[in-house]
């Protein structure tokens, strides 16, 4: 169990829980060239000049210029590969390439916060899809995180349980109860752990659902192993070859049944 008094941000922890999230999912499913890691000058597209109407703290401005991405195809941005069940996480360096371009900056603030936070989240927070990473104090919130995960004993060391009403702004203290507070290394290792065991499932190119709001075909599963989660045996490249197949089986079987 882990308490806030026992939480502090560490820009390098933030950097490399991120890195090697990205690196995990390129085992499963992503390819190697849909991940861009900033070069060794930083994101150029990244600074407190061309993010100023995201108004955001000089340490996050800091950290986004550090954080690797996936890619958003230029052919159609909406194509972007999810890096978790119905989440696309931020492209920060193509947001600042919006942004030089003279994209509304609040536009896309409410993009990746969300409309019940965006106007009350501090300046030292910031989305990385739904939800936001708490700069100030190194903690990652999950809205509507499955029950299943938030009630996990196994995952009760990576939690941080705190009253924000008793710490909080007044405005801020609603949205950070009602969403699972982690460390930052421990929201990466839950996600991690959740497509280890097939709970996160890359059901078909671009897409991950989850057990905890569809019904999986085993079929699906069984097909999605071979090897898996043995890093050292995974044929990965197989595996999405017969996930894709039994995607397009199970769609033909759904037209059938509704026709």
């Amino acid at each position: 169990m882990t308490y806030l008094n026992d939480c502090s941000y560490s820009h390098e922890v933030c950097i490399a829980s991120v890195r090697d999230h990205y690196k995990f999912l390129a085992t499963m499913y992503l390819h190697e060239e849909d991940i861009t890691y900033p070069p060794e000058e930083d994101w150029a597209t990244i600074s407190s000049e061309i993010f100023q109407d995201m108004d955001k703290t000089a340490e996050i401005i800091s950290l986004l210029r550090h954080l690797p991405s996936i890619r958003l195809p230029s052919n159609n941005p909406f194509n972007q590969t999810q890096g978790a069940p119905w989440c696309y996480f931020s492209d920060w360096q193509n947001i600042g390439a919006l942004l030089e371009h003279n994209m509304d900056g609040k536009s896309l603030k409410l993009a990746s916060e969300v409309p019940d936070i965006c106007d009350d989240a501090p300046a030292h927070v910031i989305g990385i899809k739904n939800g936001g990473r708490d700069n100030r104090l190194g903690k990652i919130y999950w809205p509507d995180c499955p029950g299943e995960i938030s009630n996990n004993p196994s995952y009760g060391h990576m939690q941080i349980f705190d009253d924000p009403y008793e710490w909080a702004l007044e405005n801020e203290a609603e949205w950070r109860d009602i969403a699972a507070r982690w460390t930052v290394k421990g929201f990466f290792e839950v996600l991690k752990d959740q497509f280890l065991n097939l709970k996160f499932i890359p059901a078909i190119p671009l897409y991950v659902i989850d057990v905890y709001a569809w019904l999986i075909p085993e079929s699906l599963v069984e097909r999605l192993q071979h090897g898996w989660p043995d890093m050292g045996n995974f044929q990965k490249l197989e595996c999405l070859e017969a996930v894709e197949t039994t995607m397009e089986q199970q769609s033909r079987t759904d037209r059938q049944v509704t026709m």
